[in-house]
């Protein structure tokens, strides 16, 4: 027994010890705002600084899995709507190919139908699996900026961290590819149409451009570019513009038979118009409400301004049995600002267009004329 006595000793101390602390740390959860929660069939016990700090924390995330579940509303919504213009798309289908049967056209509602489903179904897990984690998660966005963190070292300490909301940029500008080809001549004094041939009097243009709108319908529309442009004419009547005095430019009948006599500007020039159109309205299950201009009449106004990058004039013909080719660069008396006006009209992406030059363009003295151009455009 008198060797049992130390052990015993220490081990009623430990036990003493262990009291003790069991009643500090109840002393100290008594302090503490409890929470009980049942998750997934499960109790869940959770203690927080105070009621405050708790009813910021499920504020948060009650607005977070609110969200989810509009989000999941949201797509819901759009796959329906998606569905039913898919239907749309084949009874039209049905009514217009007699090649297309009933059957088949039943065929392809049940598979697009089984699609649209699939896609709801699996978009519904990744949703709910998110909810899930929301309700179990520590670490959450408020959705205006603010991170709430709960840590349990020491205790429970809520720790708050503000961030600056960043704001949504509504995007009201779209780029596109822009293509043109069309007929060109010259018009000034003593000059039309009828003094340039037909086949090789041409204007090919390549560049990018921008629209923005400027109302809420979209119907208003503010277009503008930058385009890469090359303008050639040849005068018919075996006649060219020479440059015997490279300050007087002016047209002349060859002294020879030409097979090609052709002056060509590349030009760099910079187009603003304002476009109309009609638009389409489309409305969604949930009320949303889009506009469109697919396949809508449109008609533009407005004009460019630009440089010329170079001049030129390719002569080919035939000499003493031999087949010449010869190019003059860059030795006209060319003004190089150009300006002038523009107007189209088309349905969706494809245009008819007239273009007329406000500039002369050659220099005081010189030949007077101002070119004139018509053709296609395509703003892709």
């Amino acid at each position: 027994m008198k060797n049992a006595l130390p052990y015993l000793l220490t081990l009623a101390i430990l036990l003493l010890s262990i009291e003790i602390g069991t009643a500090q740390e109840t002393k100290n959860l008594d302090n503490l705002y409890k929470v009980t929660d049942t998750i997934d069939g499960q109790e869940r016990v959770t203690y927080y600084l105070n009621k405050a700090s708790y009813e910021k924390l499920k504020s948060i995330k009650d607005k977070n899995i609110a969200a989810l579940k509009e989000k999941q509303r949201l797509y819901e919504s759009d796959q329906r709507t998606g569905l039913a213009n898919q239907i749309k798309e084949i009874d039209e289908r049905l009514e217009n190919n007699p090649n297309y049967t009933q059957e088949m056209a039943q065929r392809d509602k049940e598979s697009t139908a089984a699609l649209y489903a699939e896609r709801i179904n699996k978009y519904n897990e990744l949703i709910d699996a998110q909810i899930a984690f929301e309700k179990v998660s520590m670490s959450l966005s408020n959705g205006e900026g603010s991170e709430v963190i709960a840590s349990f070292e020491d205790g429970v300490e809520i720790a708050i961290k503000n961030q600056k909301k960043k704001s949504k940029k509504v995007i009201k500008t779209t780029s596109g590819l822009t293509l043109a080809f069309g007929y060109n001549f010259i018009n000034g004094d003593n000059l039309g149409i009828n003094d340039f041939s037909y086949g090789n009097n041409n204007l090919f243009s390549i560049g990018v451009h921008w629209k923005r709108a400027l109302n809420e319908s979209q119907t208003i529309r503010l277009l503008y570019g930058i385009d890469y442009q090359t303008q050639g004419t040849e005068l018919n009547g075996n006649r060219a513009f020479t440059i015997n005095n490279p300050d007087n430019t002016q047209i002349e009948r060859l002294s020879f038979n030409a097979d090609k006599a052709k002056f060509r500007q590349d030009q760099l020039v910079f187009p603003v118009s304002i476009e109309f159109s009609g638009t389409d309205r489309r409305d969604y299950e949930d009320g949303r409400v889009r506009y469109t201009d697919y396949r809508k009449f449109k008609f533009g106004l407005g004009g460019y301004a630009g440089f010329n990058t170079s001049s030129r004039m390719k002569y080919k013909f035939e000499s003493e049995g031999e087949n010449v080719k010869q190019t003059t660069i860059n030795a006209f008396d060319n003004n190089v600002l150009l300006y002038g006006v523009d107007a189209y009209i088309g349905v969706g992406d494809f245009s008819l267009f007239g273009r007329m030059a406000l500039n002369d363009i050659f220099k005081e003295g010189s030949v007077d004329g101002q070119y004139v151009a018509f053709g296609i455009r395509w703003h892709m």
